[in-house]
This record gives structure tokens, C-alpha cells and sequence, in this order.
């Protein structure tokens, strides 16, 4: 990963040969602790920077690559999440995984019964449970809320990081991808990416955060050997992920009624 990330220096130059050799000592250090990835905080209620771990910010724009994208889904039967893990995910966005050992209670009184509850075992196909379904929000959206785990290397880092997309950015992300993908040798993973965050309203007059993304500039072929040894090494960390209570906040972003956002909508 060291030849990778010095092609991806800052500004799409090599790093000096004191960086690599940094780089390099890290890599030989793998007992000297266990790396944790930054995860880089979407904002909620309508704040206008990203959060890293909780302890700095990011402020939009910046440039990086999008380096892997992985569907996910998890469900949280409380309307505030609480910063709490989901009582049921899925990593991987197909097999949804119930956490038998969770606490019920909210769980009991959500006017739709997790197949978990039924006694039908622990795991359970998105596609067809009763929460991932269209209108069992209350609203038009999905109670299961359909996520994207990204990994980043964003520019000027050395190190890639780990955004989620919640259900409000899912769309404008694939509809990103999408048009890389039309492109004749494009995907979303060559090019640098500008992202950025634009503000709407939802019908209850609440602010919120949408993801914008748009190419920056496309990558050398020696960048774009640099990301997919990255791809690699990553795609199967970001499919087998659990995801955290840190993934997805519903603070000062509280639906009234239940009500969906438009980006809630398979269409």
C-alpha cells in the first residue's frame, strides 16, 4: 500500500522520499498498534462541515477519490438514533443480521414486526423484509435506511478513510456513479472527485445535508493503478464492516410525521 498512497500524494505528486520512508516504517510496525481508519462524519440537521472521529472538521469542498462504494442497510426502531448501533444491519446491503441481544423495547411497539421478533431466526434477505419496503416509514420511505460506505483518500492524506452516506445522499451519490460508469473506460473510482454539501427542506421546514458529487479531474494511469491495488486491499474490509451507531444520526433532523425526503424515494 506504501508505492500506492506516495503515487496519491498531495496533489496528485509523489510524496518526498521522507514521507515514504515514514510510510514505509509504519508498514513494518505491525504490532505497534491497531490501526484504527478516520471515519469522516456526514453532518446532520443541516451543519454545513463533516466531522472526523468527533475531534476535528472538514470543511466542503474537498477533493478525493472515491475509491471503493459498498451498499448497506441497517434499522434503527427508535426515531433518534442515539449515536446507538442498529438493532438490525446489513454490511454487505443483501443478508440483514438481528442483534438477538439488543433491547426490544422500541422494537415491540413499531407498527411493523421485525422478522426477528416472529422467531424466524437471526438473518434475514433485505429485498424482502417488511422494514426495507417503500412507505413502512410512516411516510413514503423505507424504515431499513439504505446507506453507502464509502473509502476515501482524500486529498492530502496519507491514509484512506471511511464516509457513510445516509439515505438523503444515497441518490445524488448513484446518480454520480452512474454517469462515470456511462462513460467509455469511466467508473466513479477514476477520477478525483469533488465533493461537496448543498442545503435543502425538507416539508416540516427542517434543514438538511445533501452530498454533491462531481469529477475534478480524471486520474493519470499511474493514479489509477495506485487505486485499484487500494481497491484490493479494501473492498472486502468495507463489505464485512459493521455498521456503528456513528454511521447515521437522525439529530436535529427529526422527520415530522414520519414525512421522507425526496432522496428517500426509489425514483
Amino acid at each position: 500500500m506504501t508505492t500506492a498512497l506516495a503515487t496519491l500524494g498531495s496533489n496528485g505528486t509523489a510524496l518526498t522520499a521522507a514521507q515514504q520512508a515514514v510510510l514505509a516504517e509504519l508498514e513494518q510496525e505491525q504490532n505497534a498498534f491497531d490501526y484504527m481508519p478516520t471515519r469522516i462524519k456526514f453532518p446532520s440537521g443541516g451543519m454545513s462541515v463533516f466531522s472526523i472521529d468527533d475531534v476535528d472538521t472538514l470543511k466542503p469542498p474537498f477533493r478525493a477519490v472515491v475509491a471503493v462504494s459498498q451498499k448497506a442497510r441497517a434499522w434503527w426502531p427508535d426515531k433518534d438514533t442515539q449515536g446507538l448501533p442498529p438493532l438490525c444491519q446489513s454490511p454487505d446491503g443483501v443478508a440483514g443480521v438481528f442483534n438477538t441481544e439488543g433491547d426490544f423495547t422500541a422494537a415491540l411497539a413499531f407498527p411493523i414486526a421485525h422478522p426477528g421478533l416472529t422467531g424466524d431466526g437471526a438473518l434475514f434477505q433485505c429485498a424482502t423484509c417488511p422494514l426495507a419496503q417503500w412507505g413502512s416509514n410512516g411516510g413514503k420511505g423505507q424504515s431499513c435506511k439504505a446507506l453507502r460506505r464509502l473509502i476515501v483518500l482524500v486529498d492530502g492524506w496519507t491514509m484512506p478513510a471511511i464516509m457513510t452516506l445516509p439515505p438523503t445522499s444515497v441518490k445524488a451519490f448513484d446518480q454520480f456513479a452512474s454517469a462515470r460508469a456511462r462513460e467509455k473506460g469511466g467508473a466513479y473510482f477514476t477520477a478525483w472527485t469533488r465533493i461537496e454539501l448543498t442545503q435543502q427542506v425538507n416539508d416540516a421546514g427542517i434543514k438538511y445535508s445533501v452530498g454533491k458529487f462531481s469529477v475534478d479531474a480524471p486520474l493519470t494511469d499511474a493514479e489509477l493503478f495506485a487505486v485499484i491495488e487500494i481497491r484490493r486491499q479494501y473492498a472486502e474490509l468495507v463489505r464485512t464492516l459493521n455498521v456503528s451507531g456513528d454511521d447515521y444520526t437522525t439529530e436535529g433532523a427529526t422527520h415530522a410525521n414520519g414525512a421522507a425526503h425526496d432522496e428517500d424515494m426509489p425514483f
